[in-house]
């Protein structure tokens, strides 16, 4: 953000009958690398750069999650757990992929990104929740189950709701 102003914003600064405006960064259309500022409907440039961005999803999730599931192994190798950064990067993965259709995976994410919060000490049963959530996450995308998914979407949830010890009605 510019901190400068003009001459006449100087002036009329304080007045309230006066504004003055002050441009933002645009972060979106830095990303998307168009002109949104025109007084063009920015949604459906969005959408064009989704569709582009749909064929190379799955594979930058496969290389994201592999790196998430890397960093927890390193964290249960070490004992050293870096919970938020845990977090942090859930949050991304499930995020992106509610975009491209994915919900079940965005379903997954929420609850891992609810359940680390409330764990005080990493053990063995934390160790298997947290890996059965990541395990679990990869597998929906690695058999492209999109939307709610089938049965099977209510039994992965069933079964992590069972691991981290909540009833599974």
């Amino acid at each position: 953000m510019s901190k400068s102003r003009s001459k006449s914003a100087a002036r009329t600064a304080g007045r309230p009958d006066k504004h003055e405006i002050i441009a933002a960064p645009n972060k979106i259309q830095t990303k998307v690398g168009a002109d949104i500022s025109s007084k063009k409907n920015p949604v459906p440039l969005a959408q064009i750069v989704l569709e582009k961005d749909k064929p190379h999803f799955e594979a930058r999730f496969e290389a994201d999650i592999h790196a998430l599931k890397s960093l927890f192994r390193q964290m249960q190798d070490t004992s050293e757990y870096d919970l938020n950064l845990l977090v942090v990067k859930v949050h991304e993965i499930r995020g992106e992929a509610g975009t491209f259709g994915y919900n079940l995976v965005t379903e997954i994410g929420r609850m891992l990104c609810e359940y680390i919060p409330t764990v005080d000490r990493v053990g063995s049963t934390e160790q298997m929740a947290i890996a059965a959530h990541l395990q679990a996450m990869q597998t929906v995308v690695a058999d492209k189950i999109k939307g709610q998914g089938p049965e099977v979407a209510r039994q992965i949830i069933a079964g992590l709701k069972l691991i981290m010890g909540k009833e599974s009605g």
